[in-house]
Formats: structure tokens, C-alpha cells, sequence
């Protein structure tokens, strides 16, 4: 029996989806498949394994750190087959192809690239009133995923398999906001704007929980600290129940940063006046986020 093992990250759940309908497909052809989210656990050797998947959600028009770390981290693949697939709330860009490039680099054999939509709870947006891409992935998306992994066994043990062309870059606003969004930036400056309200803070703990790279801990006073090992995926903040912490992304600092201001709000601008994408209108308070439609 061929065996595959599927690394991915996953906060909410959608790129877990994906990755679950996906293993579905490979093992009716056959396939046994393990599956880990680097958030929760170190994946395992790769020796055991015939078949590498790597699945992310795109970040700032890139992929997230931890998982170009980790596939940096990879040793000589020498011949092992990968694939790789992506969520995107508004628009991919060409967030699959450092990982693609870099798997190739290392010696592996692509067999298969997929993309699909995810809900979009960035916080930037939620605080603007925006949810992009609610209720995906969709059970046609799904299908669409499982659908995937029977082909990527079928390429596997040999079927013939076109390579697919690199996605093309995304404008120029979308590469400017990439490049604000660089990780010396986050290390020097935008992982040194959170502040946590002493007077709010529970010390419940959540953010320290919830923090994909463990880069928040918990100080003597009992409120959090925020190292620069961060993603700025802003999870801490958004799911805060007492809104007590702050960032860049909504801190007066942010407002003096003209530039990545103008970037979210052009983001958000286009993506709701393009047809093939949809949003619904939500108020975002205390971790939550709640949709206008709803009572």
C-alpha cells in the first residue's frame, strides 16, 4: 500500500477541510494518508513516505512563514512525489509558487496543484465590516478537493501529468502590500505594536492558546507578551473576548502607516466590487464576528 502523508495549517478549520477531502480521494484509490497540521504538532520523518502534501491559507499574498519554514527545512526529497494546495479569501497571486519552486528545488516530483476558496476572517477586513468568501469552501469545492486526490494518485503511480504553468504575479498593489508585510517588518516593527489593556485582560490565556508559532507567553502580572516569532495572522486579537488587545492593525500607529491603510482599504475596495467573489456585511466585537443579516 502507497503511503502519503498531507502537512498543513489550519486555524479555522477550512484548510483542515480541504485537506480532509483531499486525503478522502487518495485513500479510495488505495492510499493510506496521515494528516498534520503544523499548528498542533511537528510532522513526522518523511522516510516512511511515497507522497508529500503541502496546504496552506495565503498570507499577505504569500505563503505563511511557519510553512515556508518548514519546507525549507526539508531534506534531499530525491524523487519524492509533493503536491501542494491553497485557500484564498480574495485573490491567490502566485502565494503557490515559492512552495512549488522550493520542493522542486529540493528533489521532489510535483503531481498536482490546487486552489480554491476560503473564508477570509482577516481581521483588517472583519474591523471594516467585510467577510470575504463566507460559507467556503463549499461542498462543490470539496468535491472539487476529493476529485484532486484521485487524480494525484492516478499521476502518482504514473499517469501522465502536465506540469503546471507558475501563477503569473499578482499587480502591483498586491506585491507592494506583500512586501510591507515582509518578515523583517513584522520581526522590527509591526510584532512590537501589541499591547494587551491591563483593565480588560482577564489573563484567560486564550491568545497564548491559540498562537500558531507560540510566540506569546504569559508574564508575571499575568498578561501577555508577544515575542517577534509572529505571522501576524492577528488571532490573538480577533478572538480576544474582552477586546483587550491591540496591534497594527488597529492601533492609532496603523493609521499613521499611510501606505498599508491605503493597501487594505483598496483590497477592499476592488474585492467587493468583483463579481466572481463574495462577502456579506458583519460587526466584529469580543472575538466574535457576526453578520449584519442575522439576527
Amino acid at each position: 500500500m502507497f503511503k502519503g502523508l498531507i502537512v498543513y495549517f489550519s486555524q479555522g478549520g477550512t484548510t483542515a477541510r480541504v485537506a480532509e477531502s483531499i486525503a478522502a480521494g487518495l485513500r479510495k484509490e488505495g492510499y493510506e494518508i496521515d494528516l498534520c497540521n503544523i499548528k498542533d504538532k511537528r510532522p513526522p520523518d518523511l522516510s516512511e513516505y511515497e507522497l508529500l502534501g503541502i496546504g496552506y491559507p495565503v498570507y499577505y499574498f504569500r505563503p505563511p512563514f511557519n510553512v515556508t519554514d518548514y519546507v525549507n527545512s526539508l531534506p534531499d526529497l530525491a524523487g519524492l512525489q509533493a503536491f501542494v494546495f491553497v485557500l484564498h479569501g480574495t485573490y491567490q497571486g502566485d502565494a503557490s509558487n515559492p512552495i512549488r519552486r522550493t520542493l522542486v528545488r529540493k528533489g521532489a516530483r510535483e503531481v498536482g496543484h490546487f486552489h480554491c476558496l476560503g473564508a477570509d476572517f482577516y481581521l483588517s477586513y472583519l474591523k471594516e465590516g467585510y467577510l470575504f468568501s463566507p460559507d467556503h469552501p463549499t461542498k462543490e469545492e470539496l468535491a472539487r478537493a476529493e476529485a484532486f486526490g484521485h487524480q494525484v494518485a492516478g499521476y502518482a503511480v504514473g499517469k501522465p501529468y502536465i506540469l503546471h504553468e507558475k501563477e503569473p504575479p499578482p499587480p502591483m498593489v498586491y506585491r507592494l502590500e506583500r512586501f510591507l508585510m515582509s518578515r523583517w517588518l513584522i520581526r522590527q516593527m509591526y510584532s512590537r505594536q501589541f499591547r494587551v489593556g491591563a483593565e480588560k485582560c482577564t489573563g484567560c490565556g486564550l491568545c497564548i492558546k491559540l498562537c500558531p508559532t507560540r510566540n506569546i507567553t504569559d508574564r508575571a502580572s499575568g498578561h501577555p507578551a508577544w515575542g517577534r516569532d509572529c505571522l501576524l495572522c492577528l488571532t490573538c486579537e480577533m478572538k480576544c473576548p474582552e477586546d483587550a488587545i491591540t496591534s497594527s492593525a488597529s492601533s492609532l500607529f496603523s493609521r499613521l502607516l499611510v501606505i498599508p491603510r491605503l493597501c487594505i482599504l483598496y483590497n477592499i475596495r476592488h474585492a467587493s466590487s468583483d463579481p466572481s467573489l463574495d462577502y456579506v456585511r458583519v460587526v466584529h466585537r469580543h472575538g466574535r464576528t457576526k453578520r449584519e443579516d442575522q439576527s
